[in-house]
């Protein structure tokens, strides 16, 4: 697929009861966008092209450490679904995020030059979540699908399937059809013979061609990406038992509060984990628990271009990367180590912050803020065990509102395609790779000397707009995954044309006008 203002964007295609096939549609102009500043006659020169991409969520679908039970909280016929706001501790297809990950390399080592500005693609930027539960080996595969290598996907026993998708549980889908599920038999999944072998098999990656820098995000650092890790949650990632039942003599307002716990970081919703009932599966020492700085220094090692993905080893999750002579990256760190899964920062990050934004100010460099979560979602308060202060989203825009340097700030968290203005800059969130539409964006800055024109054009991977049926290739799984992303059974019934993680026309692919700070 690729950039869709050239190939077409991805659409339905038709429909086999409720479930939707995908096809490939028109093609999706860019619609400026006047809010800040006007269109320019000519867009001007290109001074950076990146790549965009966000919340790969690298999944170890047979970890003991996950809880895909609680998910069935929110179907369309539970009784708790109106007492929670979201789970999302499961999905379909999150067997296939490896293939995902490989099919947007694939996609992004195809971009020979921006879509709009026609410059050379500068590097590429993933904004977090890279991993699903921070967890050692999908550390270990989401890096080699970015750096390149070969990765085998698979953990446990690796002759044998041990994740849910073969346990006799009508609420997960059996792609081999070995037992009933609702999904195939009420909402039109299909049948696919061979899936849970051809998930398991070894994926040979040539890693992004151009410079990538890395991001932290809630789900890189903690369980599910709200609980921090701790002994007990280390030893249930690396042993032998995993939950499959609640136990029946929890009431609906107990569930409803164990989610909210969670999303929280409430340790009594912690110790209710332990009353899951489990079954056993192989124990693996791979699946250990990793700490932040752990993520920090994996990135740092001599094939890493830019050195460290812009971390340095041993030291902090945020930092200043100067892409050109005009253009620096200003990469936060909002994850809340306290637990919970929306962002904040400490208030020496905020110190560093701004420090960076005056120096930008000072050189007349163009300064593009980086994180993970998204400016509305910085609502994270707890402080933790040392009892420091948490800033919060507003105080953060302020700070950055108050530099002229600063024009944009890219991020992701929320799964959603979106764009807003912020008086002096621009604001722009990703989507997914594990939820619908599977995209990711590339961001070009343009400027003819008084208008800077931010152009964002969105990316698909490169599987198939239609799967064909075949899991012979990473693409065709990365294409399967797309289409079952479409079937979410819990997300609102609208078109898929009007799905919210797609956003709107005035999200996708844009033209935001601002004035150019060096003008």
């Amino acid at each position: 697929m690729g950039v869709t203002s050239e190939s077409g964007r991805i659409v339905a295609g038709g429909r086999k009861g409720t479930y939707v096939r995908l096809a490939e549609g028109p093609q999706e102009r860019h619609i400026s966008r006047t809010d800040l500043a006007r269109k320019p006659e000519e867009l001007g020169d290109p001074v950076l092209t990146v790549a965009h991409l966000s919340d790969m969520h690298i999944c170890d679908h047979q970890s003991p450490a996950r809880v895909e039970v609680l998910d069935r909280l929110m179907d369309p016929d539970s009784t708790t679904r109106e007492l929670i706001e979201e789970v999302g501790t499961y999905r379909a297809h999150e067997l296939l995020t490896a293939q995902v990950g490989a099919a947007m390399v694939e996609a992004i080592n195809e971009i020979t030059k921006g879509p709009v500005g026609g410059g050379p693609l500068d590097l590429a930027i993933a904004t977090g979540d890279n991993t699903d539960n921070g967890q050692f080996n999908e550390l270990d595969w989401y890096l080699t699908l970015l750096d390149g290598g070969r990765l085998i996907p698979d953990s446990g026993d690796m002759l044998h399937y041990e994740g849910v998708a073969v346990l006799p549980d009508k609420r997960f889908w059996h792609p081999e059809g070995e037992t009933y599920d609702m999904r195939r038999g009420d909402h039109g999944f299909p049948l696919v013979p061979g899936l849970l072998k051809a998930v398991r098999r070894a994926i040979d990656s040539p890693g992004l061609e151009v410079p990538w820098l890395a991001v932290n995000g809630n789900h890189d650092a903690m369980l599910q990406g709200t609980v921090p890790g701790n002994t007990a949650i280390g030893e249930v990632a690396v042993g032998g038992l995993k939950a499959i039942a609640m136990p029946e003599h929890w009431t609906d307002e107990a569930k409803a509060k164990l989610i909210a716990g969670l999303f929280s970081g409430d340790p009594v919703a912690l110790g209710m984990l332990g009353e899951l009932e489990p079954y056993e599966v192989t124990p693996d020492r791979r699946r250990r628990q990793t700490t932040l700085q752990e993520f920090v220094d994996s990135h740092v090692h001599d094939e890493a271009k830019p050195p460290g993905h812009g971390f340095r080893a041993g030291g902090e999750s945020y930092y200043r990367y100067d892409v050109n002579d005009e253009v620096t990256f200003v990469v936060l760190d909002t994850v809340n180590p306290a637990g919970g899964f929306q962002g904040s920062i400490d208030t020496e990050q905020l110190e560093w912050l701004d420090a960076v934004l005056a120096s930008t100010d000072y050189d007349e460099r163009l300064a593009v803020i980086a994180s993970h979560h998204d400016v509305a979602s910085l609502v994270n308060d707890m402080s933790g065990a040392a009892g420091s202060r948490r800033v919060l989203g507003d105080e953060i825009e302020q700070t950055v509102s108050r530099h002229e340097s600063a024009v944009l700030w890219l991020n992701g968290h929320t799964h959603r395609t979106a764009v807003k203005p912020h008086g002096s800059w621009w604001e722009v969130t990703a989507p997914s790779l594990i939820d619908w539409p599977q995209q990711g964006r590339v961001v070009e800055l343009i400027s003819d000397g008084d208008v800077l024109t931010i152009a964002t054009t969105m990316l698909d991977h490169a599987g198939p707009a239609r799967w064909s049926g075949s899991i012979e290739e990473v693409g065709h799984l990365a294409s399967l995954s797309r289409e079952l992303s479409a079937n979410d059974w819990q997300a609102p019934k609208v078109p898929l044309a009007e799905h919210p993680s797609a956003g709107t026309a005035q999200d996708r692919n844009v033209l935001l006008h601002l004035l150019d700070p060096r003008a």
